[in-house]
């Protein structure tokens, strides 16, 4: 009789063990499910955030582009319609020049 109630006490135990090891592993299948969730997110994240800043380093080559022509050309630009008012009497160019703050005056 002890031989067989240590059998039937092994084989529940092994029973009881192997629903608790179905029970884990249906936890931990979902804690996966969770997990990869949240990296495909993170993941979907990532790229938006590098799209972002790929447009930014596009706007800013623009404006760093607008802002050198500004500096290199603007200043020329802006005396030779003085010299070109002055030399014609032009008013809408001394007109042009007066809205931004700009007169010209004979040297």
């Amino acid at each position: 009789m002890p031989v067989k109630m240590i059998s039937t006490a092994a084989c529940s135990a092994c029973v009881l063990l192997s629903l608790w090891l179905v029970a884990t592993n249906f936890s931990v299948q979902g804690l996966q499910r969770n997990l990869q969730s949240q990296q495909d997110d993170i993941q979907m994240r990532q790229q938006t955030i590098q799209g972002l800043q790929q447009q930014l380093q596009t706007q800013q080559q623009v404006i760093d582009s607008a802002s050198q022509l500004a500096n290199q050309v603007g200043p020329s630009v802006i005396r030779d319609l003085a010299n070109l008012q002055i030399q014609k009497h032009n008013q809408k160019i001394g007109a042009l020049l007066k809205k931004y703050g700009i007169e010209a005056k004979p040297d």
